[in-house]
């Protein structure tokens, strides 16, 4: 794949549009994608934003599009929308880019998957592996040796200690914090601030000081 070649952003929400920004930042800093425009459904969009990049249509618009020619980056904050429109991406044979701001930091021994989103100012330390089609929200930190599996979403501000397991489309909210060598399992929600203490079994939301399952959840 040419590392120049444009992207195309799926999703136009708010998530979206900071990818962009993201996508513009790495362009000004040397050989890298710029972005070509938005797919979304028309029923997502909101008449009154200033969207600055174009809306090139709906998910017909890659009927006829060059498809060698472009990346595409499924810029959708909830972790199960994702997932879906990342198989349709892949049922059209689309091929995926990674968006990794300037201003992160990422150690070279960190592995970093397809699709991935990294914002400004978060920290993927040392033998990191972030899964596919994952978000890492700004001023976030994974410590060394963490595994973020697919599809997981980061918000912003959140710390996350050494040797950590976070599942397949995990949420960890805004400011949660999860100390080291806890499991967090797959598809479970952390609430904002909450601080993580014990492992956490699958599909549960958590929240509190410490962490607690409140509920079961489906996905």
């Amino acid at each position: 794949m040419d590392p120049t070649e444009p992207v195309v952003i799926i999703g136009a929400g708010g998530h979206g549009r900071e990818v962009a920004d993201i996508i513009r930042h790495q362009s000004h800093d040397g050989a890298a994608p710029s972005p070509l425009g938005f797919v979304v459904d028309r029923e997502y969009l909101t008449p009154e934003i200033d969207y600055e990049l174009p809306i090139l249509g709906d998910w017909t618009w890659f009927e006829n599009a060059d498809r060698e020619r472009i990346s595409v980056i499924c810029a959708v904050g909830d972790p199960v929308v994702r997932k879906r429109w990342v198989q349709r991406a892949m049922s059209l044979g689309l091929r995926f880019t990674k968006v990794i701001s300037p201003l992160a930091f990422v150690a070279p021994t960190a592995v970093v998957g397809e699709g991935v989103m990294i914002f400004p100012f978060s920290v993927i330390s040392t033998e990191v592996a972030v899964g596919n089609h994952s978000i890492i929200n700004t001023g976030s930190n994974i410590s060394h040796d963490g595994k973020l599996h697919d599809f997981v979403t980061i918000g912003a501000g959140v710390h996350i200690a050494g040797n950590v397991s976070i599942g397949e489309g995990c949420y960890v909210g805004t400011g949660a914090n999860v100390i080291e060598r806890v499991s967090i399992g797959s598809w479970t929600i952390v609430g904002a601030g909450a601080t993580v203490i014990d492992d956490l079994p699958e599909a549960v939301t958590a929240v509190g000081i410490p962490a607690r399952p409140i509920k079961t959840r489906a996905r």
